[in-house]
C-alpha cells in the first residue's frame, strides 16, 4: 500500500438478530387438546368423587387448593402447552392411563382422583414461564386431593383424640385444674368434655398438611424439604388442638364460659388454627435461613463434591449466581450429536405439531368424556341435598319403640333404655337407641348393650370404635347361623361380623354387629384378616358397590372370660333373629306409597309381641 492510496475505512456490521421461533396458536397446538383430552376425561367421576369429599369435615378445603394450583400455574406460566418430553411427565402419564382404565372397569371415582392428579402433575412438569423451567412443583398441593386410602383416614382420627386428651390432660394438671380422663372424655368437676372428632383438630391437621404443601409451592422450596413441611404441620396442628381443648377446660373453671359450643367454638378453633399456621410459616423463614447456596460457585470448584451436593440441595431457583452464570457462557457447547434423550423426544415430538392430529387429540377427548361419562352413570352417590355431614346422612330410618327389643333378649335382663336424637349425645353419634342388659349364660355372667345407630352414609365398621375404648382387637370373621344359611340363597340374607376383643384384664369383649339398608336388605360386611389385609379387602369388597344410607345394629357382650363355643353360637341365633325382626320392620315401614303408618306400626306390634 502506497501513500498515496485512500484509506480504508473500518467495515460495520449489524449484528443480526436470532429468529424467534414460531409457535402454533395455543388453541390450535396439539399439545394442548393432549392435556385436555386427559384432564376432561376425568371430569364426570371426579364430580361423584368431590361431592363424597365435600360430606367429610376435614377434606373441605379441596376447593381452595385447586384455585390456589390454577391461579399459580397462571400467573408462573407462559401459558403455553407442551408436549411431555420429560421422563417423570410419561411416568406420571402412565400411571394416570392405569388408574384411569382401573377405575371406568372398577367404576371407583377415588382411582380417578388419582389418574386426575397424575395428569395435572405432568401437565404442570413440562409448563414453565419466565422464572421457572418447570412448575412441577405446584402439584404438590394436588396430591392432597386424594383421600387416605384403606380407612387410615379414620385410623388418624383416633390417634389424634388419644394424643389430644393425653397432652391435654398434662396441661391440665401443669395449670392445676382438676379433672379426670375416662378415654376420650376430660371429666372436669362441673362437666365432661367429650374428646370429639372436632375437638380433636381433625379438621385443622388436614387444613395445616395442605397450608404446608402449599407454602412450599408459593415459594418454591425443594421438593425433598416437603416431607420435613409436612411433619411440622402435624406437629403445630397437635399443638393447637391440645390448646384448644385445654382453653375450653381453662375457661369453665376459672371463668365460667362455655367454649366448647357455638360461636365461641368456631373463633377459638379458627383462632388456634390462625396460630399454628403463623409458626408454620416462621419454620419456613427459619428454613430458608439456614439453608441456602454457598457464596462461591460450585462450577468454579468441580472437584468438590460436597459443594455440589449441598447446593443441589438446597438452591431453589432464586438464587442468581452470576460468577456461575459467566462462568458457563464461556464453555464450549454440547455437541448435537450427544443430545439427552430429553431433548430427542422434544424434536420427535414437535413433529407432531399438525392440524389433522390436533383435530385426532379433540376427537379423542370427546370419546374420552363420553366413556367416563358413561362409567360414572353406573356409580351412585350420596348427594350434597341429601344433608350428608361426614359419615352421617341426616333423618332416621326406623323410629324403633322402647319395648322393641323385649322379644328377641332370650333370656337377657334388660335394664334400661337410652335415646338420642340429632347428634345431642356425641358418644352415642347421631341417632341411636340403647340397650343395656345383664345376664348369666352357663354360669357366667355377662354385661352389654344392644345398640341401633342411625343414618350412615355407608358401612362404618365399628371395631375402630371400640379399639378407640382401648379394647384390643383379637379376631373378626363373618359369620351365618344355620337358618340364615339355609335361606341365604332365596332371602338375599347376608353374613354378620363378629369381633373378639381382649384388653389388659382376662375380660373379653364380643361384638356382633350388621348393617341394614333403608329397603330392609343386609349388607354384606367387608373381609378383615387383618390390619393392612382388612383395608385392601375392604376396599376390593365396596368398588363395586353403591353407597346407601343404612343403620348399624350391634350387640355387646362383655365377659369376665372367653365366651365358649355353644354360648358364642347361642348369642349367634340371638343376634340373627333380632336383625331379621329389624329387617322385617323396616321393610314394612319402608316398602311403598301403599305402606303407610298403619303399616309401620302392625309391624312394630308384630316385633315387639
Amino acid at each position: 500500500m502506497t501513500e498515496d492510496s485512500p484509506a480504508i475505512a473500518p467495515m460495520k456490521t449489524k449484528a443480526k438478530v436470532p429468529l424467534a421461533p414460531v409457535r402454533t396458536p395455543v388453541i390450535l397446538s396439539v399439545w394442548t387438546w393432549f392435556w385436555v383430552a386427559l384432564l376432561a376425561a376425568c371430569i364426570p367421576m371426579l364430580g361423584i368423587y368431590f361431592s363424597r369429599m365435600w360430606r367429610l369435615d376435614h377434606y373441605q378445603y379441596f376447593p381452595f387448593a385447586i384455585g390456589a394450583v390454577v391461579w399459580l400455574a397462571w400467573s408462573r406460566s407462559d401459558r403455553y402447552f407442551y408436549a411431555p418430553s420429560r421422563i417423570s411427565s410419561l411416568l406420571l402419564i402412565s400411571v394416570g392411563v392405569l388408574a384411569m382404565i382401573g377405575s371406568w372397569s372398577l367404576r371407583s371415582p377415588w382411582m380417578m382422583s388419582i389418574a386426575f392428579v397424575c395428569y395435572a402433575a405432568a401437565s404442570l412438569g413440562v409448563m414453565r414461564g419466565p422464572d421457572d423451567k418447570s412448575l412441577l412443583i405446584l402439584a404438590l398441593p394436588l396430591l392432597l386431593l386424594i383421600r387416605l386410602p384403606l380407612g387410615y383416614d379414620q385410623l388418624l382420627v383416633i390417634q389424634l383424640q388419644h394424643l389430644t386428651t393425653m397432652m391435654s390432660s398434662l396441661l391440665l394438671d401443669v395449670l392445676s385444674i382438676p379433672h379426670a380422663v375416662t378415654r376420650n372424655v376430660i371429666e372436669l368437676p362441673s362437666r365432661e368434655l367429650f374428646v370429639a372428632e372436632a375437638c380433636s383438630g381433625i379438621q385443622s391437621v388436614f387444613t395445616m398438611a395442605f397450608l404446608s404443601t402449599l407454602i412450599v409451592a408459593i415459594n418454591r422450596r425443594k421438593l425433598w424439604l416437603a416431607p420435613f413441611y409436612l411433619i411440622v404441620a402435624l406437629i403445630l396442628a397437635a399443638g393447637g388442638n391440645v390448646l384448644r381443648v385445654s382453653m375450653v377446660a381453662v375457661a369453665d373453671q376459672w371463668m365460667s364460659l362455655d367454649l366448647a359450643s357455638g360461636w365461641a367454638h368456631d373463633i377459638l378453633g379458627y383462632t388456634t388454627l390462625a396460630i399454628s399456621a403463623f409458626f408454620l410459616w416462621s419454620f419456613d423463614g427459619m428454613i430458608m435461613t439456614l439453608m441456602h447456596v454457598t457464596g462461591t460457585t460450585s462450577d468454579e470448584h468441580p472437584d468438590n463434591p460436597v459443594l455440589h451436593l449441598w447446593n443441589w440441595f438446597v438452591d431453589d431457583g432464586q438464587n442468581v449466581d452470576a460468577v456461575g452464570e459467566y462462568y458457563r457462557s464461556n464453555q464450549a457447547g454440547s455437541d448435537p450429536k450427544e443430545l439427552g434423550f430429553q431433548l430427542q423426544l422434544a424434536r420427535l415430538l414437535g413433529r407432531l405439531q399438525a392440524k389433522p392430529i390436533a383435530a385426532a387429540m379433540a376427537v379423542l377427548a370427546v370419546v374420552l368424556l363420553s366413556v367416563s361419562s358413561t362409567s360414572a352413570m353406573k356409580v351412585s352417590a350420596v348427594g350434597v341435598e341429601e344433608g350428608a355431614q361426614g359419615m352421617f346422612v341426616d333423618g332416621l330410618i326406623f323410629e324403633p319403640p322402647i319395648q322393641f327389643i323385649a322379644s328377641g333378649n332370650n333370656g337377657f335382663e334388660l335394664k334400661n333404655h337410652q335415646q338420642a336424637r340429632d347428634g345431642d349425645n356425641p358418644i352415642l353419634g347421631q341417632n341411636a337407641d340403647v340397650w343395656t342388659f345383664e345376664s348369666i349364660v352357663k354360669g357366667v355372667p355377662v354385661r352389654g348393650q344392644i345398640v341401633l345407630s342411625q343414618t350412615y352414609a355407608e358401612w362404618h365398621e365399628l371395631c375402630l370404635c371400640y379399639e378407640n375404648q382401648n379394647w384390643r382387637l383379637l379376631n373378626r370373621i363373618l359369620e351365618l347361623t344355620d337358618t340364615t344359611e339355609s335361606e341365604d340363597a332365596d332371602s338375599g340374607f347376608q353374613p354378620f361380623a363378629y369381633a373378639l376383643f381382649g384388653g389388659d384384664t382376662d375380660a373379653r369383649g364380643h361384638l356382633w354387629y350388621s348393617a341394614i339398608t333403608p329397603s330392609g336388605n343386609f349388607v354384606s360386611p367387608p373381609e378383615r384378616p387383618g390390619r393392612l389385609g382388612s383395608r385392601l379387602a375392604d376396599v376390593a369388597e365396596r368398588l363395586d358397590e353403591s353407597i346407601e344410607p343404612m343403620m348399624m345394629l350391634q350387640l355387646w357382650v362383655v365377659a369376665p372370660e372367653k365366651l365358649d363355643a355353644s354360648t358364642i353360637d347361642r348369642i349367634d341365633e340371638m343376634f340373627d333373629g333380632l336383625r331379621q325382626k329389624i329387617a322385617t320392620a323396616v321393610k314394612a315401614a319402608n316398602g311403598g306409597s301403599a305402606i303407610g303408618s298403619d303399616a309401620q306400626a302392625e309391624a312394630n306390634l308384630e316385633v315387639s309381641s
